[in-house]
């Protein structure tokens, strides 16, 4: 089983470098002390591309994918097998539709279950043939998890769920990462995704963790929904 993390974001980052300290091969470097055999870097709306850097991951014994997390409607997708060229041609998920007739890419609907506008939410399940896999993400506790319902509709969607942790600081790596049954190879990798030969693994935040990531993203609907669950855990509490 390769461990493996598929969503990543650099210090090039068009729009979240102001958060990110790090370069692609500090990213690397960290990735594989943690033990991870597959590592994807996803900025938003750009396609990184590093040969050296391929060359010096498959050296270290990792499959170094270069993906983008592309805003298609708005919404974020992960994609991976795609050109700059391509992504400067996707504005709409017909656009993404028909990229997907035309060449082997693979596409994973970006935390899907969550509240900020960017989020997929029912378009997973109104348009399911867009998405390979569905993103179980990293930013969930004990008690409270939007993950849950898209968990229970994956069997019935026939969708294969990957855990991801939206890196943006190192101390990210490794809070949820997916276990993969394949070769050391992208497209060993994405067909044994397509398979459902993989593994979940996350770790529940504890709330302090919670919200100072969910204040670290910004998100204004995020806002909203901190002080609904702090009500939330104060009722289990009584």
């Amino acid at each position: 089983m390769l461990k493996a993390e598929l969503h990543t974001h650099i210090n090039v980052d068009p729009k979240d470098q102001k958060w990110i300290s790090y370069s692609a091969r500090e990213l690397v470097d960290e990735a594989i002390r943690r033990g991870f055999q597959v590592l994807a870097i996803t900025c938003h709306n750009l396609v990184y591309q590093n040969p050296e850097l391929k060359e010096y991951a498959q050296k270290k014994g990792m499959v170094l994918i270069f993906g983008v997390e592309k805003d298609v409607e708005q919404k974020h997708v992960l994609i991976y097998n795609v050109t700059p060229e391509d992504v400067a041609n996707i504005s709409t998920f017909a656009d993404l539709r028909r990229l997907r007739k035309e060449k082997n890419i693979f596409t994973i609907a970006a935390h899907p279950s969550y509240w900020g506008p960017t989020c997929l939410r029912e378009r997973i399940y109104q348009e399911p043939d867009l998405f390979d896999a569905w993103e179980h993400s990293f930013l969930h506790m004990r008690r409270y998890n939007p993950n849950r319902k898209m968990m229970q509709e994956a069997g019935k969607y026939g969708k294969p769920v990957v855990g991801n942790s939206d890196v943006h600081l190192l101390t990210d790596l490794g809070r949820t990462y997916t276990l993969i049954d394949a070769k050391m190879n992208e497209e060993a990798i994405f067909q044994a995704i397509k398979r459902g030969k993989v593994k979940l693994v996350t770790t529940p935040l504890s709330l302090g963790e919670f919200l100072r990531i969910t204040a670290r993203a910004g998100w204004s609907a995020g806002r909203k929904k901190v002080k609904e669950l702090i009500t939330l855990l104060r009722g289990s509490n009584r």
